[in-house]
């Protein structure tokens, strides 16, 4: 059981009648005693509130902590997500890019086969074209040899 300021105040003592102590000097100590326990006491709950409050900080410095280290986890997760969805996107666009070129390499391919074509239809259409008129002009030869005859030479 612990002894309270009040406890050693009322604190009573047999008074022997030889060599007994002075009672003012017994009553002043104790007082003295209880004065300095109850400020031993008072200091001591004051530092139990102290400790309290400092445990009270120390619990929120740490859910603090906590929440910014699960805020860190969160924060690199989704930069990670970020930067995978990055390079699918990228991914897509590069693929829809080749898909276009090689489409326009085909469409180009394709126009160049026609134009092939065409250049081959122009050149036999000029072949036929030279043919017919080189036979016209053999022909128009011919009569006029045919006409002019002896007197085609003499002239």
């Amino acid at each position: 059981m612990r002894i309270t300021p009040h406890d050693i105040r009322q604190q009573q003592f047999t008074v022997r009648m030889f060599r007994g102590f002075n009672p003012q000097e017994v009553d002043a100590f104790l007082e003295d005693v209880a004065d300095d326990y109850e400020a031993l006491l008072k200091e001591a709950q004051l530092l139990k509130e102290q400790i309290a409050a400092q445990e009270e900080r120390q619990r929120g410095v740490v859910e603090r902590e906590r929440m910014l280290q699960e805020t860190l986890v969160t924060t690199q997760r989704l930069v990670e997500e970020m930067k995978a969805a990055a390079k699918r996107e990228s991914d897509l666009i590069v693929r829809e890019a080749e898909l276009r070129g090689e489409k326009a390499v085909e469409a180009a391919r394709g126009e160049e086969a026609k134009i092939r074509v065409e250049i081959q239809a122009l050149k036999r259409t000029r072949r036929q074209v030279t043919e017919d008129l080189l036979a016209t002009v053999e022909r128009y030869q011919r009569l006029l040899a045919a006409e002019g005859g002896p007197e085609g030479e003499a002239g």
